[in-house]
């Protein structure tokens, strides 16, 4: 009882109240735009959720999950664009580059749960409860709050107006994260696509230097958004962005669970065993190999 409707219900709550919490500390001149914001983003979550028959206990379905959860990033940055008012070069750059990750991930994510028939096996255990599967959406809500916080923060209180060094070395981790993210997912995307690989783990192209490298551009893309957002805005508090990403993909729901599945499926080959020992989990090159979590 507690797991399937109590327990949901009160995550669901504490994101509404970290969100709007997190909106208050970093909110400047006791502007709103950050909770609206906030609001935004689990709010059309919860329209999406009714919108995937959140409330049938047969007819649930993730099948627009990944695509709600990109247009919510556009959504949610337009809305912050024109009320925030502030359309400094740094600004529409962070705006245009976030967009950018937005849409490429959006099609792949999309293009990926069509081929497998608008079924995501992580759903499984979440569709089985409403509660639960309320809870999940408005988690996403959350991810795209907090992502988005360089963005709101810079949007309220830029001190520095002039590109520095920072922007220029931002720009530059931003190209390398989103091209390390792209060639990934596409080069396991092929991989998976030949039937011949179908009881197969991918050990090629950027796989060969990690286990994981499509996480690690993601990591590293965000981080670049922060580095820019830090050189105007001044404010430490952007870099909870990367930090939280980094979080959930090493500790939560990324890396774990695919570790997990691998070890499960490919344990038993000594092939996998000598890929494991050898190849970093998810820094290239220097990274911890085997058993680590980065």
């Amino acid at each position: 009882m507690f797991f399937n409707t109590l327990g949901p219900l009160i995550v669901v709550l504490a994101c509404i109240l970290s969100t709007q919490t997190i909106a208050f500390i970093v909110s400047a001149d006791n502007s709103f735009t950050l909770h609206y914001i906030a609001y935004l983003t689990i709010g059309l979550q919860w329209i999406f959720f009714a919108h995937a028959r959140g409330c049938s206990a047969t007819k649930r379905t993730e099948k627009h999950f990944d695509v709600v959860g990109s247009a919510t990033f556009v959504s949610a940055i337009i809305v912050n664009f024109v009320i925030s008012g502030h359309y400094s070069i740094r600004t529409v750059f962070l705006n245009l580059l976030i967009i950018i990750w937005t849409v490429r991930l959006g099609a792949f994510l999309n293009a990926r749960i069509t081929r497998n028939n608008g079924i995501d096996a992580r759903f499984a255990d979440f569709k089985t409860s409403l509660c639960r599967f309320l809870m999940i959406w408005t988690l996403q809500g959350v991810w795209v709050f907090i992502m988005l916080l360089p963005l709101l923060i810079i949007s309220q209180n830029e001190k520095n107006i002039q590109l520095e060094a920072l922007d220029y070395i931002g720009c530059i981790l931003f190209i390398a994260g989103i091209l390390i993210e792209s060639i990934s997912d596409y080069q396991k995307l092929q991989f998976r696509s030949e039937s011949k690989n179908k009881d197969k783990f991918i050990k090629s192209g950027l796989w060969t230097y990690s286990r994981h490298p499509n996480y690690f551009g993601e990591i590293l893309l965000w981080c670049s958004i922060a580095v820019i957002a830090f050189s105007g805005s001044q404010s430490w508090l952007v870099f909870i962005s990367p930090a939280f990403i980094a979080s959930m993909l090493i500790f939560g729901s990324g890396i774990p669970i695919l570790e997990k599945n691998a070890d499960e499926k490919f344990g038993h080959y000594e092939e996998y065993k000598i890929y494991k020992k050898s190849t970093p989990v998810l820094v290239p090159f220097i990274g911890r190999c085997g058993d680590a979590m980065f």
